[in-house]
């Protein structure tokens, strides 16, 4: 108990109690987690409003969702504008509320699995791409928004195959939330194209990185690399025609990371049915 305690009535010391768990399951990590995640939320905001004022909307609004029953960003977004003391734009506010939704703050009450029950099954499976980008940080190195947005290309295309493979005939049902989803998330990282220069190159990226997972299993192209992958990932996201990286050292420490995000996306996309 600190020195301040002492002079909290037990009302508030048991509110300040609830808080402090509730901060725990929030941000599991603690404070560096909640720094880190600060950090994401300033530069998707293109640092236009200081620390305090971006630490400050951010953690009111993964609170209000972590508390809620909100079934979209809309409705947190809403609830981060009538905050007077969360002085971002309207823009700026669903762009919170998205990535709040996106790193899955799930309500306290709830497991993951619970929590994409009560999810389509389009939407269930975004979550699980988007969740396979913590993976490839946590094992290899971070990533910018564009880099973000091409491993969720790439991780949509292994759950469409383990989903189809799975489920035969029922891509077409969930076809529809996932791109929604997709599309949303190139937003809020302001992927710089039109709706329809990003339905060509969405469409465009599926095609090549179901080429490169194709070969990269086949046996009888025993050696193919997945150079190309990481030349979009992490050295020249969104580019069109990219120059293939030939470095190898980098290489040697991401198709580690890479098989473990993978095999994290076949494993949970199991838990969106």
């Amino acid at each position: 108990m600190g020195l301040f305690d002492l002079f909290k009535s037990p009302e508030q010391r048991k509110q300040q109690e609830q808080i402090n768990q509730l901060r725990k399951q929030i941000f599991p990590g603690g404070r560096q987690q909640q720094e880190q995640e600060v950090q994401e939320v300033r530069q998707l905001l293109n640092y236009k409003y200081s620390k305090e004022a971006t630490e400050y909307a951010y953690s009111y609004a993964v609170v209000s969702y972590f508390t809620s029953n909100f079934t979209n960003g809309n409705e947190l977004t809403d609830v981060i504008l009538r905050n007077s003391k969360c002085t971002v734009s309207r823009e700026d506010a669903a762009k919170i509320a998205q990535f709040a939704v996106l790193k899955r703050h799930y309500n306290s009450n709830d497991s993951l699995v619970q929590t994409l029950h009560k999810k389509s099954d389009g939407e269930k499976l975004f979550m699980v791409v988007f969740g396979g980008i913590v993976e490839i940080k946590r094992a290899y190195k971070d990533l910018t928004n564009f880099g973000k947005f091409e491993v969720i290309l790439f991780n949509s295309v292994v759950a469409f195959l383990e989903y189809e493979s799975e489920y035969p005939g029922k891509y077409q049902t969930i076809k529809d939330d996932l791109f929604a989803n997709i599309f949303k998330q190139a937003r809020v990282y302001n992927i710089p194209m039109t709706n329809m220069e990003l339905a060509q190159f969405v469409n465009s990226r599926f095609e090549t990185y179901l080429e490169a997972i194709l070969r990269f299993f086949d046996p009888e192209e025993e050696g193919y690399m997945l150079l190309k992958t990481y030349t979009l990932f992490y050295e020249q996201p969104l580019e069109p025609n990219p120059e293939t990286s030939f470095d190898l050292f980098e290489y040697a420490a991401f198709l580690p990371a890479l098989m473990q995000m993978r095999n994290y996306v076949i494993e949970k996309t199991f838990t969106t049915t």
